[in-house]
C-alpha cells in the first residue's frame, strides 16, 4: 500500500517537472524549439573551390572555410561571429567580431540579428578544431534564415598561432 503510494507521488512529481521544464523553455529567451530540423541543415562540400570563388548568391548552406578563406571574408567586409562565451570574447577575440554566446542565444538576438543580413555571407568561430559551437550556432542561424553561413573551425586557436591580430575587452556598445 505504502509502495503504491510511494510510486505514485514520484511519476507525479516526474510530471510536474516535465512540465515545469516545458512551460520555463517556452518563456526563456534561451528556449529552443524542439520541432527544428537541425539535421536538415545543407552542408556545401567546397573541395578545392575556395568558397570566395562561389558566387555568394549561390551557396545556400553551411561551409566551412580555411584561415585564408575566412580573411576574405573579413576583407570583403562580412560579418564575422565569436560563437564563444562573453568571457572568452573579451580575453581575445577576432578584431570586429560580433560576439553570439552559442549557450546564451536568446540574449543577444536582439543586438546582433539586425546588424545581420541574409544576403550576407557570414563567418563564425569558436575556441578551436575541437569545439563545434560554431557550427551549431550557424546550423541555429540557417533556421532564421541565414542561408550563407561560414564556419571556421581553425577557431581563435589557429588565428592566434598564425600571429594574426586580437582585439581585448568587450564588444563595443554592449552593455
Amino acid at each position: 500500500m505504502k509502495v503504491k503510494k510511494a510510486i505514485a507521488q514520484a511519476v507525479a512529481l516526474v510530471l510536474l517537472g516535465t512540465g515545469a521544464g516545458f512551460i520555463f523553455n517556452a518563456i526563456s529567451a534561451n528556449g529552443i524549439d524542439p520541432f527544428r530540423k537541425l539535421e536538415d541543415v545543407p552542408v556545401i562540400e567546397n573541395g578545392e573551390t575556395s568558397i570566395t570563388e562561389i558566387d555568394p548568391d549561390d551557396q545556400d548552406g553551411i561551409c566551412f572555410v580555411s584561415l585564408e578563406e575566412l580573411q576574405e571574408i573579413i576583407e570583403s567586409g562580412f560579418p564575422v561571429i565569436d560563437a564563444r562565451t562573453s568571457h572568452e570574447y573579451e580575453s581575445g577575440h577576432i578584431p570586429g567580431a560580433i560576439l553570439l554566446d552559442y549557450f546564451e542565444m536568446g540574449r543577444y538576438f536582439d543586438s546582433v540579428l539586425p546588424r545581420l543580413s541574409p544576403e550576407d555571407r557570414i563567418g563564425v568561430y569558436c575556441t578551436g578544431p575541437l569545439c563545434d559551437d560554431s557550427e551549431m550556432l550557424a546550423k541555429e542561424l540557417y533556421t532564421l534564415g541565414y542561408t550563407k553561413l561560414c564556419v571556421f573551425r581553425g577557431g581563435m586557436e589557429e588565428w592566434v598561432e598564425a600571429g594574426l591580430p586580437v582585439e581585448h575587452g568587450p564588444e563595443e556598445g554592449w552593455e
